[in-house]
């Protein structure tokens, strides 16, 4: 199962080799555990984190907007059904609001049928249309979109590609960089967020790749895992059923599988994660559940539920 995810300050390309990303911002990150007792809390310490770094929530964005058309395109493309990408969109929107970062958060339903979906820095997510047909109910749908936001909202990414050794390699690509300046009072951004140089991008371009298509680290997938407990929590659905796409994706997948995912992770990962997932939502209030949207409806018009795994994803529609 393959996925296509994820998405900069002059001071941070001109410096080179500086304090880890990774280490900073895995310092503050919270376990599935820690969510049972705080979920919006890592969240709330997202600025905090941001203080101490050298790429600035400007240069995520400049990232992000600029690898955004790139991964689409080599993702399928869009689906050219106006009607599903904007249910999609309306979906998510009271997703995105749980949010703390001042991204312009953007999803795009691709053309491809394996059920995946991916998240670049700066807010910007791809979601494949196979995983539309695996996802039975809202809170499955909320569950895939919740966690893909944990990447980009923890900024996993950059933290992938500081521990690669990456970001100093792009140190030499200082052209074409965001100047951004942050309005501390308001928490928002001011300035124009221009784009990076396509020499940027183009170095950028195969390691991203790389990265959402071969999945994260346990501990950033554990963390993304426990953000879906933030959005749930946040908008009234049941953490209960938080684990119930993974444990569709679980059992979709052949047992002999190696290949893994943001999503998925081989089966007793996945499992594990289960686990992790489902012991912290039992710590937390019931939600309400879904009371049954028009945008799900719709998406569900279009791509009825499937039972069963797709071996040949070629032979869908």
């Amino acid at each position: 199962m393959n996925t296509p995810f994820t998405t900069l300050h002059r001071r941070f390309f001109l410096a080179g080799a500086g304090t880890s990303l990774a280490a900073l911002a895995l310092g503050g990150c919270q376990t599935v555990q820690n969510y049972a007792n705080d979920p919006m809390g890592a969240a709330s310490t997202i600025g905090q984190l941001f203080a101490s770094k050298e790429m600035s929530p400007g240069e995520e964005l400049a990232m992000g907007e600029g690898l955004y058309p790139r991964l689409v395109a080599d993702s399928g493309g869009a689906y050219p059904n106006a009607r599903v990408q904007s249910a999609v969109r309306s979906f998510a929107e009271p997703l995105f609001r749980v949010s703390k970062r001042q991204f312009r958060w953007e999803i795009t339903v691709l053309d491809d049928n394996t059920p995946n979906a991916w998240a670049l820095p700066g807010g910007k997510l791809g979601i494949n249309k196979g995983i539309l047909r695996y996802a039975a109910s809202e809170s499955e749908l909320a569950a895939v979109i919740a966690h893909e936001m944990g990447h980009a909202e923890l900024s996993h990414q950059v933290q992938e590609l500081d521990s690669k050794g990456m970001l100093d390699r792009l140190a030499a690509f200082g052209k074409g960089v965001a100047q951004t300046e942050i309005n501390a009072q308001a928490g928002s951004l001011s300035g124009v967020v221009e784009p990076l140089s396509k020499a940027a991008l183009d170095e950028l371009e195969g390691p991203v790749k790389d990265l959402i298509t071969s999945g994260y680290s346990r501990s950033h997938e554990r963390e993304a895992d426990a953000y879906v407990l933030t959005v749930f929590r946040a908008t009234g659905y049941d953490p209960r059923q938080a684990s119930a796409i993974f444990k569709t994706l679980d059992s979709l997948v052949p047992p002999d599988t190696e290949t893994t995912t943001s999503l998925f992770s081989s089966h007793p990962g996945t499992r594990a994660r289960i686990e992790l997932i489902d012991e912290a939502a039992a710590r937390l209030p019931a939600g309400g559940g879904s009371a049954g949207s028009a945008s799900f409806a719709t998406i569900k018009a279009v791509f009825p539920t499937r039972r069963y795994y797709l071996r040949n994803p070629a032979e869908a529609s």
